[in-house]
């Protein structure tokens, strides 16, 4: 089924887990949830055509129907019974259709719908049955252990309206009819909300994708999971989601130690039907996550398309004289760069920096293709984010930004004597053109938002402000 609303369902009450302090908050308007329910239609028009609706068999009583039988036409057209067969609904409409956010209460879900029957009493033929019902259900979510969320209906409500019944050209008695209106009415005002909660059961099975694992690369994934209930406002519902990083199954804690985020009530544009936040934490788990996986290590050999005219023993040498000195003819040189540390990200408004230290391991390939170790060199680089959405996943992007600092650790041909700051334009070519490039390249698999099968985000915008970042979306249901 078709699940675009679901999102908008989550407001009730949820014991909460033991987890890290949550990362993500996605806030629902009352717009999306008006979107969204009108896209739910289908759901109920399936559901609502399939009631089942038993046969009457009403035997006559005297004093009921005379001596002239139900029609008037004499106990021998139809002998001793109502038998009215073979009920159907033929055609649903759903006139009025509405999710309603109440506050401390959770979801209120209300459907007008209209039923046209047909049945068929035997010697009279067909017979044709309209109804018009409302239903008001309250839709609440309970969680597994893992914080997954299942749907379930609390209360509901039927109401039917009139009741028509018309035999073609026949006209039925007055007590004909209101025994076929009572057998309807009995059978409707129960089963219509069964189908109600059995269209939300039924959503259970895709709504666990809100949450679970995503893969991301490699042994790299991102679980989302819901440790409290959502928190339901007039006009809008927050959902907190904490999203947690791994790295071959296991979870990245925060080397901060994490903090607790709430999303301001201003927060995102006001116009959109969903703003989602993201904490710093956030972004220091992703960064984190990455760089423990070994996304960005990288080696660099000496046949580089990008920077391979870099990876020369001469053009180290015309930096570093001791160099020329040791290696008076030009040889290849395979770097390997490394980031053991965990970066250090910062939000301030309009901005998303992030400082890394990697160490750049040097190598001269000797002619018999041997290895050979060069150097050691640690490089402190502050880097700019910029993040985009797309195709229902945040994409981060960075840029070197500033100068670099630059320490000689290690040498394989003695003491440098040489001013570390005089390979500062050498290293920012390596980052730029090679090592940035693959860091990039891995950010850019993008991580995926929280979503459901059928709907995508669009006119998506990210604003960077004080310690968080938020996104602002559309929705738009795709069959």
């Amino acid at each position: 089924m078709k699940l675009l609303f679901l999102a908008a369902l989550l407001a009730v009450w949820i014991p909460p887990l033991i987890s890290t302090a949550c990362k993500t908050v996605v806030r629902v308007k009352q717009e999306a949830m008006e979107y969204a329910c009108q896209t739910q239609r289908r759901s109920f028009q399936n559901a609502f055509g399939i009631i089942p609706i038993p046969s009457v068999i009403q035997k006559k009583e005297a004093g009921i129907f005379g001596n002239s039988g139900i029609l008037g036409f004499g106990s021998s057209v139809v002998g001793n019974a109502i038998n009215l067969v073979g009920i159907k609904i033929l055609d649903v409409q759903l006139p009025e259709l509405n999710v309603k956010l109440v506050p401390n209460v959770g979801v209120q879900v209300s459907v007008d719908t209209k039923l046209q029957i047909s049945g068929n009493i035997v010697i009279v033929g067909n017979i044709d049955i309209k109804v018009g019902a409302g239903v008001i259900a309250d839709v609440t979510v309970s969680r597994t252990a893992n914080g997954f969320p299942i749907l379930g209906v609390s209360a509901c409500k039927s109401i039917l309206g009139e009741i028509k019944v018309s035999a073609g050209g026949f006209g039925l008695l007055s007590t004909v009819v209101e025994a076929i209106k009572g057998h309807i009415h009995a059978v409707l005002s129960d089963r219509l909300c069964v189908s109600v909660s059995n269209v939300f059961l039924g959503f259970n099975a895709n709504l666990g994708l809100l949450v679970g694992i995503n893969p991301i690369g490699g042994d790299l994934g991102l679980q989302y999971t819901l440790p409290s209930s959502p928190v339901v406002n007039g006009d809008y519902m927050d959902m907190n989601m904490n999203a947690e990083y791994m790295v071959h199954e296991k979870v990245i804690e925060v080397p901060t130690g994490a903090k607790e985020f709430t999303l301001p009530p201003d927060a995102g544009n006001k116009d959109s039907m969903v703003n989602m936040g993201f904490s710093e934490d956030f972004f220091i788990s992703l960064f984190t996550a990455f760089q423990s996986s070994g996304a960005f290590d990288l080696e660099i050999p000496s046949t580089s398309a990008s920077i391979g005219s870099y990876l020369r023993t001469s053009v180290l040498g015309s930096h570093i004289p001791e160099i020329s000195l040791r290696y008076q003819k030009c040889l290849p040189v395979d770097l390997k760069i490394v980031l053991s540390q965990s970066p250090i990200v910062d939000l301030q408004s309009n901005r998303l920096s992030v400082q890394i230290s990697p160490y750049v391991e040097m190598f001269v390939v000797l002619p018999n293709r041997q290895i050979q170790p060069l150097m050691t060199v640690s490089v402190g680089a502050n880097l700019v984010a910029k993040l985009d959405v797309e195709g229902g996943k945040l994409k981060t992007s960075v840029a070197l930004q500033g100068d670099l600092n630059i320490a000689i650790t290690s040498t394989s041909f003695g003491k440098c004597s040489c001013d570390p700051s005089l390979l500062n334009g050498y290293m920012r070519a390596v980052l730029e053109k090679a090592y940035l490039l693959q860091i990039n390249a891995e950010l850019n698999m993008g991580i995926s938002l929280p979503s459901l099968p059928n709907v995508q985000l669009v006119h998506e915008a990210v604003e960077i402000k004080e310690d968080y970042a938020v996104m602002s979306c559309d929705l738009q249901y795709v069959k």
